[in-house]
């Protein structure tokens, strides 16, 4: 017979040893014993699954076994604990020691008797104090290999508290080493176990450890994939809350890797997980890119994310979109009082008015509300209600426009060229500065080689008028610089604003092209990010203000000829 011991390792079993396995013959071997003869409870425990499944109690329990009949010593009782790790969980949660102190205190046993010392655990705080309590209660303790623990004197106690302290730091050990081989394994691209993630599966793929025993690696699971895609799409397009796709994934009949109904939390836990962009990520390290497990693009993971950030309570105040994704209102998130400044939610509210004849009628419309106004939290002088079609309807008139703009816009490369040609005047701007700053420092410089002259009566400058000279030189060369590095800055920033136009062009474009056959989510998504915000007041007065970097491609878009007129319709404009 052969088992794995606590070190991975494969022992052969001999006959002779084997045969203490077998519980008749061990009954005989026990009934051979005088009837005053010891009671003694024996006491088995491994700490990881891997130990479970190759089964490490045989070889504890051969020894104990070997040891008491050697000894005399009737065993009444065994505890086997499988599983179990001795650092991390408490004697207190442990249902092998309480049943053992439990006969103890009736008077069962005299002996409890484990392999090794550290089977009763590895907490230098908490298994010292439970070998002194069986001690105290009458029951010795023995090992197998280390002795019998006494705590008769003060120095039996000291060596009682070494012993688990060492046992503890061995554990610690362990686990650094473990937790060392796990990363070097995750950062070189290998699944190392825990839990899949869903979109994935654990498979063999021929790799083996250094045991030769197989061991899996991840690929995607081509059924789950298309969720996985879908979830971030909903979440970056439509604004879809984490609720909303939990039930639309229950609703399909699907469930997670345990088995169990979708909740908000897994989705959340889908939407966060760096691992579609084609890593392995655990806590502490995260591997190389691996193009094969890539679901997700990083571009539609950061809007997702963005997304979901948007949506936490933390960001209440800043948040441009609606707080449920089946709001009916197509500014939700973005409207605000004109009067108090106020963020105004979107609802749907029933209105029930009478008619001359006396009959009474009901309807639900969907309205904006300034909930400061309703509650009289602050002084607002606004109204408390707005119709959401009329205001939703002022601004998709203006965002038509800013769409119809674009299409009359220049294409790709005349803008590219209205670019390159302010790249070229900061160019000329900076090559001025740097001859202006050359001048000054040259000037600098025969003054400051002047002063020696000066001092030996040779200069036709006087020390007051040198002094001064220098000082006015010092003066305009910090100047000089300073304005040399402010345009450094501009010109850092104009290419960092370029780009970011040249993607407004892009999506812009894009979303000319959608918007009016886009479904109301996906509208809403649009608006959110291309407005900053919709100020409503009375009389349904309403002002678009459209994001910075959309207002200056819309500048750099525009003629000369018309920019004002354009940029007043919309941008920061009133729109009655």
């Amino acid at each position: 017979m052969k088992y794995t011991n606590q070190f991975g390792e494969s022992v052969q079993i001999s006959a002779s040893d084997e045969i203490w396995l077998n519980d008749e013959f061990f009954a005989r071997e026990m009934a051979k014993l005088p009837s005053d003869a010891p009671r003694a409870g024996l006491a088995y425990r491994v700490s990881t699954k891997g130990q479970v499944d190759h089964d490490d109690i045989p070889m504890q329990k051969i020894e104990c076994r070997k040891f008491c009949a050697q000894h005399g010593w009737r065993v009444v009782l065994e505890k086997a604990e499988k599983g179990v790790s001795g650092s991390k969980v408490s004697a207190t949660k442990r249902d092998a020691i309480q049943e053992l102190k439990a006969e103890a205190e009736k008077g069962n046993i005299d002996i409890l008797l484990v392999f090794l010392f550290d089977r009763l655990g590895r907490i230098e705080s908490e298994t010292p104090y439970v070998v002194e309590w069986f001690v105290k209660h009458g029951v010795e303790v023995w090992s197998t290999r280390e002795g019998q623990q006494k705590i008769d004197s003060h120095t039996d106690k000291l060596i009682n508290y070494i012993r688990f302290w060492q046992a503890a730091g061995e554990s610690e050990k362990i686990a650094e080493r473990v937790a060392t081989r796990i990363q070097q394994l995750n950062s070189s691209g290998h699944y190392s176990g825990g839990t899949v993630a869903y979109g994935y599966r654990a498979v063999h793929k021929g790799r083996v450890n250094k045991k030769g025993q197989p061991v899996k690696d991840l690929e995607v699971a081509p059924e789950e994939a298309p969720i996985v895609q879908e979830l971030f799409e909903l979440a970056a397009f439509e604004g879809k809350s984490a609720y909303a796709m939990a039930e639309m994934l229950n609703n399909r009949g699907l469930r997670t890797h345990s088995g169990v109904k979708f909740t908000p939390v897994h989705v959340l836990r889908i939407l966060r997980h760096e691992g579609y962009l084609g890593y392995i990520v655990t806590r502490s390290v995260k591997s190389q890119h691996l193009p094969e497990l890539e679901i997700i693009s990083p571009e539609l993971f950061q809007k997702a994310n963005k997304m979901v950030d948007m949506r936490c309570t933390s960001n209440a105040e800043a948040r441009k979109v609606a707080h449920k994704s089946d709001n009916n209102t197509l500014l939700a998130g973005l409207v605000y009082c004109a009067h108090c400044g106020a963020k105004m939610s979107g609802f749907m509210h029933h209105d029930r008015y009478k008619l001359r004849d006396g009959t009474v009628k009901e309807s639900l419309k969907p309205k904006y509300n300034c909930y400061q106004r309703a509650q009289k939290l602050r002084d607002c002088d606004g109204q408390a209600l707005y119709l959401a079609d009329r205001v939703d309807g002022i601004v998709l008139e203006v965002v038509r426009e800013l769409f119809s703009s674009i299409r009359c816009a220049p294409r790709d490369k005349l803008l590219e060229q209205k670019i390159r040609q302010e790249y070229q005047d900061k160019r000329k701007q900076k090559a001025t500065l740097e001859k202006k700053l050359q001048d000054c420092e040259h000037a600098l410089e025969r003054y400051e080689a002047e002063v020696l002259r000066c001092l030996d009566g040779e200069s036709g400058f006087s020390q007051e008028m040198l002094a001064r000279l220098i000082a006015k030189a010092e003066a305009e060369l910090r100047a000089a610089r300073q304005e040399y590095a402010k345009v450094l800055q501009e010109a850092e920033d104009d290419r960092e604003l370029a780009q970011k136009i040249k993607e407004c062009y892009r999506q812009f474009c894009g979303w000319a092209e959608e918007f009016e056959l886009a479904p109301l989510a996906r509208k809403r998504m649009i608006l959110n990010e291309l407005l900053e915000k919709v100020e409503v007041g009375k009389g349904y007065q309403v002002t678009v203000h459209v994001k910075l970097t959309y207002k200056q491609f819309l500048e750099l878009c525009q003629t000369e000829e018309n920019s004002e007129n354009s940029l007043r319709n919309t941008t920061d404009g009133n729109v009655a």
